[in-house]
């Protein structure tokens, strides 16, 4: 195993100056709570790898359709990630416009929609679904909802998507289908997966005590500061599930660090704030053009031909790291190793963890149906009602 893969994510919580808790006292609280269902979930990758050789690989263009966290998870990661042989596109199962004109200039005979949905979610995939014309239509659905039925009655190609709850869909074939479809090694990103639940829990605990503790005080906001974006564009399509898990009691909030620095020093001290940082990696240094360099605008600034992005990241953090020290607030450091397949895998693993254990801590249960099941409830009623009328 590469030397960077034996890093883990670490976390780091602060408050007045000091660390906050030792290892003991957070084992001894965390011995109080089960493991959570997700951690011993199996999932066989080599039926996902061989649905996608004989139903997507063909295919130069696939469309991605779904909606939800799905959807702004898959936005944030297809920023940072290509794929030579195939290309992506994205859309809601919600946007009839953007379907009818991916539709309409993409070649049929190269192209695969590509249709995800749980089950809170399949009465507006459906929508979607019966809406395009003929097209090659593959479904990824829970085994035994209306997108199982339907691709059985009208034989599109189905894979099931077998998970604990609508909130943990993250490792399953929801995610791992689209990965392989942008070319991910499916088994570096599981790997990231078993290792974070190897040695993740204790760190998530600790985080999830903390943001629980800082909703005792009064805080009501919960601020996560990444420079690095795609980790950032991660924990954001993910914030809605820590709101579920939370309660609603508290916000999260995801942005840069000018973002934050924007809203001003009054703000932090009605929340906690998460720096996320990255500890390794190369990034573009700075080349200033010779005409500048006797330039009176730029005197004093010849040292910036030494630095680089990544410089540029470490900086803006210290600089605001500072700005809390020197307040007393309390805030964490949530630090990542390197941005790959390896660690997408154990980011997504520390958030469930996170996720799971505050839902523990304030007795809300996260492993329910959302009330996403009653809205459809009613607008099948009202469609209905419609139609009547029309």
């Amino acid at each position: 195993m590469e030397k960077a893969s034996r890093r883990k994510i670490t976390v780091r919580i602060q408050e007045g100056g000091r660390d906050w808790k030792g290892g003991k006292e957070v084992r001894t609280l965390l011995s109080q709570f089960p493991l959570p269902p997700f951690v011993t979930q199996e999932v066989l990758l080599l039926p996902i790898q061989r649905f996608f050789r004989a139903t997507l690989e063909v295919f130069r263009y696939t469309v991605l359709v779904t909606q939800g966290e799905l959807l702004t998870f898959f936005q944030a990661f297809l920023k940072h990630s290509s794929c030579r042989e195939r290309t992506l596109f994205l859309c809601s199962s919600r946007d009839g416009n953007l379907l009818r004109e991916l539709c309409e200039v993409l070649p049929p005979s190269e192209t695969a929609f590509l249709f995800l949905a749980r089950r809170p979610e399949e009465f507006w995939g459906l929508f979607a679904l019966f809406a395009l014309p003929e097209r090659k239509k593959i479904l990824v659905g829970e085994p035994h909802g209306a997108f199982a039925e339907c691709a059985r009655e009208c034989f599109f190609p189905f894979l099931p998507a077998d998970v604990p709850s609508f909130s943990f869909w993250q490792r399953s074939a929801f995610l791992y289908l689209p990965l392989s479809v942008w070319g991910v090694p499916l088994e570096e990103v599981e790997r990231g997966f078993q290792e974070g639940y190897a040695t993740l829990r204790e760190e998530a605990f600790r985080l999830a005590l903390f943001l629980w503790e800082k909703e005792q005080e009064g805080k009501s906001r919960v601020h996560i500061v990444a420079e690095p974006s795609l980790l950032g564009e991660v924990l954001f399509s993910l914030s809605s599930l820590l709101e579920r898990s939370c309660g609603g009691s508290l916000a999260f909030r995801v942005g840069s660090p000018q973002t934050l620095w924007n809203e001003g020093e009054e703000v932090w001290g009605r929340g906690v704030t998460i720096l996320v940082l990255r500890t390794s990696g190369e990034g573009f240094r700075i080349r200033i053009p010779r005409e500048l360099v006797s330039s009176e605008i730029f005197t004093g600034w010849e040292f910036l031909r030494e630095c680089s992005f990544e410089a540029l990241e470490k900086a803006t953090m210290e600089t605001l790291r500072g700005m809390l020290r020197q307040r007393g607030e309390a805030f964490a450091e949530l630090c990542f190793p390197l941005c790959s397949p390896f660690f997408l895998g154990q980011c997504v693993a520390f958030v469930q963890y996170l996720a799971c254990y505050s839902a523990w801590l304030r007795e809300v249960d996260i492993f329910s149906e959302p009330p996403l099941v009653r809205l459809e409830h009613h607008v099948v009623s009202c469609l209905r009602k419609q139609c009547q009328e029309a």
